[in-house]
């Protein structure tokens, strides 16, 4: 155990000298993102009992301290951070498996009359198109287990797949929604009011001491194997719960969003998992589209080609890209 004054003497080792606020609650340092030049600036306010951070001038958040150690202090104080000042209300595992209890909102609940696809009646044409549409995206009946897809009456939710998350206890932490039918105008997902920055999708199913696959949609993480969260997104942020868990746990990523995201996104999420030391991969999916196109074959296939993009593959690409579209223009002309 560690008493407050020893706490705050750590975070001034990492950050310098910071300011107590007069509640004993609120500590403000420099933020090292955009005060670094400005060691007179404490805009950065760190929550004492629970590490919440907030800076007040970029607007950077996270759950915990972990983010700004990682990239701004040193090795040993990192571990220091995690093994002696995390916070009780970051409970972690003997992986260090965050689960953030300061959080906590109200009880997600699903639809009232969702039923299990797998244990409801096929009388119902609705189960049936339901059914139509999994074995479209050649998906199994195990698959439709294991995620425990349902359906619903519910004018909202009906003839749409619903997908449920659960987080690393086994509670409801997020659900979505999407069409089953092709002329469908409705929105194609849709999902609870509820932050999809402070929860992981599935925490329940992922080993964080093995390679972690992040995709965009859960129709497309259901095609990469078991250890694999979808974004809910093409992007990751790096105040979001996922963000954090990744770097407590170093865990390495297989970076899998859709082909139009290969430049972009994709790039640009890796990057930023770079500069906290992590080991990042890209799987090429472009042939494809997206995950959620492919057998699990080829995307094992293609996870196992996989390899780190250095700044030299990024530029080779968008120049053979831009070769072959001028070769397309060229052969349309003629």
């Amino acid at each position: 155990m560690y008493s407050i004054t020893e706490k705050l003497r750590f975070i001034e080792s990492v950050f310098g000298k910071g300011c107590l606020a007069t509640d004993n609650k609120n500590f403000a340092v420099r933020c090292p993102i955009c005060d670094h030049n400005d060691k007179s600036k404490r805009k950065l306010a760190i929550h004492v009992d629970d590490d919440k951070v907030h800076c007040w001038v970029c607007g950077f958040k996270a759950y915990t301290l972990a983010p700004l150690i990682k990239k701004f202090g040193s090795i040993n104080q990192f571990t220091t951070y995690r093994d002696r000042f995390m916070p009780k209300s970051v409970r972690l595992t003997s992986q260090f498996n965050v689960t953030d209890t300061t959080f906590q909102d109200e009880k997600l609940e699903l639809p009232k009359d969702f039923r299990m696809l797998t244990l409801a009646s096929k009388v119902d044409p609705d189960v049936r198109a339901a059914w139509k549409y999994i074995e479209q995206r050649r998906l199994t009946l195990h698959d439709a287990w294991y995620f425990k897809l349902g359906v619903s009456e519910d004018i909202l939710w009906k003839r749409r797949i619903i997908i449920p998350s659960f987080d690393a206890n086994g509670a409801l932490n997020y659900y979505v929604g999407r069409t089953i039918d092709k002329n469908d105008h409705r929105q194609r997902y849709i999902n609870p009011n509820k932050d999809r920055m402070s929860i992981i999708f599935n925490e329940i199913n992922v080993d964080w001491s093995q390679r972690l696959t992040l995709c965009e949609g859960p129709f497309d993480s259901m095609k990469c194997g078991e250890n694999v969260v979808p974004l809910l997104g093409s992007d990751l942020s790096e105040n979001s719960k996922l963000f954090n868990t990744i770097l407590l746990n170093n865990t390495s990523i297989a970076m899998a969003l859709d082909g139009d995201m290969w430049f972009t996104k994709a790039v640009k999420n890796a990057r930023k998992l770079q500069e906290y030391d992590v080991d990042v991969i890209h799987v090429d999916v472009r042939e494809w589209g997206d995950p959620g196109n492919m057998t699990k074959q080829q995307f094992d296939d293609a996870l196992k080609s996989a390899k780190t993009m250095t700044w030299n593959d990024n530029v080779l690409d968008k120049l053979v890209l831009a070769s072959n579209v001028a070769l397309g223009h060229r052969h349309r002309a003629v």
